[in-house]
């Protein structure tokens, strides 16, 4: 165990909301890790359930210094809950685990291992299906980019705009925070980060389980068109990507047209009461000069941006296709 009155090597911050049945198996990876020199910063967004007291009760017959606890008054919302975290970190690394997720044991030992001279390290994640089964998941092939470059591949969806499936030095995030906005605020950190930073290495270990949890943010939210607006907005002033290089505005389109495909993806899945509404919202957004520049570089994504604006029953049935064969829901 490391020394806790120095600071710990890495801060790893972890918001609590509604997994009560989760989140013990998500801290217990964080103790098991073969690199003992962490901090645990847990934040209880004021969760529904008996979360709080299930991992209270964990810690007072398993007490362990490394792990700090705070608790939000009210619900904030994952990026709120992240940023408090941040606020409070002590480490020279940082660290993100949702807690119906869980690390392997070697996950910071080995992150940490490819960690020197860069500034960002990514590794692989294993996708955790509702039966059980798993799939090992990596986008981008591994290596050292510079940050800039990096900015670009994750724009045009070539490296994942996670942050549970990374590290990050502390010294380079400095003042950049989580924006408040509903499901694609991973993005709107990492993105701007990876611009930040010198050089970003890609690892190919599967290092993550990723629960594919129907009940998550991710999987059991619409994300709200205003919101999907005001992350571009956001996008727009860190990157300043839209105005700048033809590749960056071409890598700009691109996430401009998963943004809309994606809220219309969670909206077919969810069946909310204004579905029509909601999709007709996503095809006025998917511009066709904006998919025209997507088609340029990612054609898949710009050719199912097409057929969504131009045929969404065609689409409707092709994506319901999909996402029974790729996730089993």
């Amino acid at each position: 165990m490391s020394d806790q009155l120095s600071p710990p090597r890495t801060s790893i911050i972890m918001p609590v909301h509604g997994t009560e049945a989760t989140v013990l198996r998500a801290v217990r990876s964080v103790l098991a890790q073969t690199d003992s020199d962490f901090e645990l910063i847990v934040v209880d967004d004021a969760s529904p359930d008996d979360a709080h007291r299930v991992l209270a009760d964990h810690l007072a017959a398993h007490p362990d210094s490394r792990v700090r606890c705070l608790r939000n008054e009210r619900n904030r919302g994952l990026a709120a809950s992240r940023n408090r975290g941040l606020d409070e970190a002590r480490g020279a690394w940082l660290a993100f685990l949702d807690s119906d997720d869980a690390y392997r044991p070697e996950f910071l030992a080995t992150m940490h291992a490819h960690s020197p001279g860069v500034d960002v390290v990514a590794a692989a994640h294993d996708v955790v299906h509702p039966d059980g089964t798993r799939r090992r998941r990596e986008r981008g092939p591994a290596g050292t980019y510079g940050g800039a470059e990096a900015q670009l591949m994750g724009l045009r969806d070539e490296l994942t705009p996670y942050a549970w499936d990374k590290i990050f030095r502390s010294e380079t995030v400095g003042d950049l925070r989580f924006p408040v906005v509903d499901r694609v605020e991973d993005a709107g950190f990492c993105i701007p980060l990876l611009g930040r930073a010198r050089l970003v290495r890609v690892i190919p270990d599967s290092l993550h389980l990723y629960s594919m949890n129907p009940r998550s943010i991710t999987w059991g939210s619409v994300p709200p068109i205003p919101d999907s607006y005001r992350f571009l907005a956001h996008l727009k002033a860190a990157t300043g990507a839209h105005e700048g290089s033809e590749g960056q505005r071409d890598a700009f389109a691109v996430t401009w047209s998963l943004v809309f495909l994606n809220s219309a993806q969670s909206a077919l899945r969810l069946r909310p009461d204004d579905l029509r509404g909601h999709l007709q919202a996503c095809r006025e957004a998917l511009r066709l000069p904006i998919l025209r520049r997507c088609l340029r570089v990612r054609p898949l994504f710009g050719a199912a941006g097409l057929l969504l604006k131009l045929s969404p029953a065609l689409y409707i049935r092709l994506y319901g296709a999909y996402v029974r064969r790729a996730y089993g829901l």
